[in-house]
C-alpha cells in the first residue's frame, strides 16, 4: 500500500500522477478503515489536482492509469465513517462538520445522498451537545428533589432525563440508585413512627380523646411526595384501613354503654378482625391498637350492666358481649402463636389473658349482681303483693311484721346497690304499711302521717313518681295523706 510518505517522494513527477497515486492510496486506506490516513492522502491529492473528474488519466511508474477521481466525496465519506467511533461527542461534531463541507464540494453522483446523511447526523449530534450543556442542571434538579424528600417527582424527572440525555444514562442511573436508597430509608423512618403512633393508641382514652387517634396516625403516613400512593407497603395500607374503621366506629366505641349489645359486638368484632390482619403482616402494634378499641367497647357495655342501672340486670346482653369477647380472645391467642418472635408471642398471649380476665371478672360481677338483685328485689315485690291483700291490710300484726321486714331490707349493706326506683318502691311500701298500721291502732291522721313521714320522704327522694303505680290501688284517704306528705 502506498503511503503519504511514499507519495511525497514522488513529488518530482507531474501533479496529475501524484494526485492519482495519492487518491488510489487513500481509497485503500479508506477500505482498511484508516480514516485519518485516508484524509491526509486525499488532502495531498487535492493540493495537486483540486477538481473532481469522472475520469483521471495519467502514467505512473508501472503503466498508464484511468479511473474516477472524487477526492472530496471520499474525504466526506471518510469523516462520516470516522464519526461513528469518535471518542467524544465534540470530536464527532467536528468530523461531521468536515464531512458536510467536503460532500458539499463533491460532484460525485451519490454525494447528495451522503450529504443528507451527514447533515442529519450532524443535526442530531449538535442537539445532543446543546442538551449536554443543560445536563448538569437537570441532574442537580433531580438530586435537590431527593434532598427535599420529593422522590416521586425526582423519579419522573429521571425518566424524562434518561430519554433526553441518552449519552449520560449511566450517570443518571447512578443518581437514581442513590435516590432509591434514600427513599427506602425515609419510608422506613415513617414506618417506625407509624408503629410508635399505633402503640400510643393504647394510652389514649377513646371516650375523651378518641378524636385524636386518626390525626395522630395520619401525620406519620408516608406522603405521596416520598412514594406513590399505595406503594408504601402493607403497614401503611393497614393503617389506612384502621383510620377508616376508627372514623366509622369511634362514636359506637364512645357510647357503647348505651348501645344494644348487638351493635357493641359488631363494632368490637370489626376491630378484632382488623387486628387479625395486622398480625398477618407482622404488625403487633396494629393488633394491639385494634384490640384496645374492641376491648374498650365491650368493657363499657359490661360495666354499664354490672352497675345495675336497670331494675333487673340484663344478663342476656351480658352473655352476648362475653361470647363475642371470648371468641375474639381465642382467635387472638391462635394468631399470637403464629408470630415469628417468641417474645412477641409471649407478650401478646399475656395481654390477651389479662383482657380475658377483665371480661370474666365483669361477667362474674354481673352474674353475682343479678343473683343479689333478685334476692333484694324479692322482699319488695312480696311487700307490694301483700299490701294489695285485704287480709293483710286489716291485720295489725301482719302489717307490723311487713314493716319490720322492710326495715331489715333497708338496713342491709347491699340495699344501696338497688336502683333508685327499687329503693323508692321499698320505702313507699313501708310508708303504706306504717300509715295503715297507725290507722288500725286508732291513731289520728296526724299520727299516721308522722309514722309514714320518713319512709315517704325517702321514697319520693329516690323517685318522685313512685306513687304512680299505686294510683288505682290506694283509697282516697291514703291518697290525701300521701299528697300532704309529698314534697312540693
Amino acid at each position: 500500500m502506498l503511503t503519504f510518505a511514499f507519495i511525497m517522494v514522488l513529488a518530482v513527477g507531474d501533479s496529475v500522477s501524484e494526485a492519482g497515486m495519492a487518491y488510489r492510496a487513500a481509497r485503500e486506506a479508506l477500505e482498511a478503515e484508516k480514516y485519518e490516513e485516508a484524509v491526509t492522502l486525499l488532502r495531498g491529492a487535492i493540493q495537486q489536482v483540486g477538481e473532481e473528474s469522472d475520469q483521471l488519466k495519467y502514467r505512473d511508474d508501472v503503466s498508464r492509469r484511468r479511473h474516477a477521481y472524487y477526492p472530496y466525496y471520499d474525504w466526506g465519506r471518510a469523516r462520516l465513517l470516522q464519526s461513528r467511533t469518535a471518542s467524544t461527542i465534540y470530536i464527532q461534531r467536528d468530523q461531521l462538520q468536515d464531512a458536510v463541507g467536503r460532500l458539499g464540494q463533491s460532484r460525485h453522483p451519490d454525494a447528495a445522498v451522503k450529504l443528507e446523511e451527514a447533515k442529519a447526523k450532524l443535526e442530531e449530534v449538535t442537539e445532543a451537545i446543546n442538551l449536554d450543556g443543560s445536563f448538569n442542571a437537570a441532574k442537580t434538579e433531580i438530586e435537590v428533589l431527593g434532598t427535599n424528600d420529593r422522590y416521586v417527582e425526582a423519579f419522573d424527572k429521571h425518566k424524562a432525563a434518561a430519554a433526553k440525555y441518552r449519552t449520560r444514562v449511566k450517570e443518571l442511573d447512578e443518581t437514581l440508585a442513590t435516590l432509591k436508597v434514600k427513599q427506602a430509608t425515609k419510608v422506613g423512618k415513617y414506618q417506625a413512627d407509624l408503629v410508635q403512633r399505633l402503640r400510643d393508641v393504647l394510652f389514649i382514652d377513646p371516650v375523651t380523646r378518641g378524636e385524636t387517634i386518626v390525626p395522630s396516625i395520619q401525620s406519620v403516613m408516608v406522603p405521596v411526595d416520598v412514594i406513590e400512593d399505595g406503594k408504601g407497603g402493607p403497614t401503611f395500607d393497614w393503617a389506612k384501613q384502621f383510620m377508616a374503621l376508627v372514623t366509622k366506629e369511634l362514636k359506637a366505641v364512645q357510647t357503647a354503654a348505651t348501645l344494644p349489645p348487638e351493635t357493641v359486638t359488631r363494632t368490637a368484632d370489626a376491630f378484632d378482625a382488623l387486628g387479625q390482619e395486622a398480625l398477618k403482616i407482622g404488625l403487633p402494634a396494629g393488633f394491639r391498637a385494634s384490640r384496645s378499641l374492641a376491648q374498650t367497647a365491650r368493657l363499657a357495655k359490661l360495666r354499664d350492666i354490672a352497675q345495675g342501672a336497670e331494675d333487673v340486670l340484663d344478663t342476656k346482653s351480658a352473655d352476648t358481649v362475653v361470647a363475642s369477647a371470648k371468641a375474639a380472645s381465642a382467635q387472638g391467642l391462635a394468631a399470637a402463636k403464629q408470630q415469628a418472635e417468641k417474645t412477641t408471642q409471649e407478650s401478646l398471649q399475656n395481654e390477651l389473658t389479662t383482657q380475658e380476665r377483665q371480661v370474666n371478672d365483669l361477667a362474674k360481677a354481673i352474674s353475682d349482681g343479678a343473683t343479689q338483685r333478685t334476692r333484694l328485689t324479692a322482699p319488695i315485690v312480696s311487700a307490694e303483693e301483700q299490701l294489695m291483700d285485704g287480709d293483710v291490710l286489716g291485720d295489725v300484726s301482719k302489717l307490723a311484721r311487713l314493716n319490720q321486714d322492710l326495715d331489715s331490707l333497708s338496713s342491709e349493706a347491699d340495699f344501696g346497690t338497688l336502683t333508685n326506683r327499687l329503693r323508692a318502691r321499698a320505702f313507699f311500701a313501708k310508708a303504706i304499711a306504717a300509715s295503715m298500721e297507725a290507722y288500725l291502732r286508732g291513731k289520728t291522721e296526724a299520727e299516721a302521717m308522722e309514722a309514714a313521714r320518713v319512709a315517704i320522704t325517702r321514697a319520693y327522694g329516690f323517685d318522685p313518681k313512685v306513687d304512680a303505680r299505686w294510683n288505682d290501688r290506694l283509697s282516697s284517704k291514703m291518697k290525701k295523706l300521701f299528697t300532704n306528705l309529698k314534697p312540693q
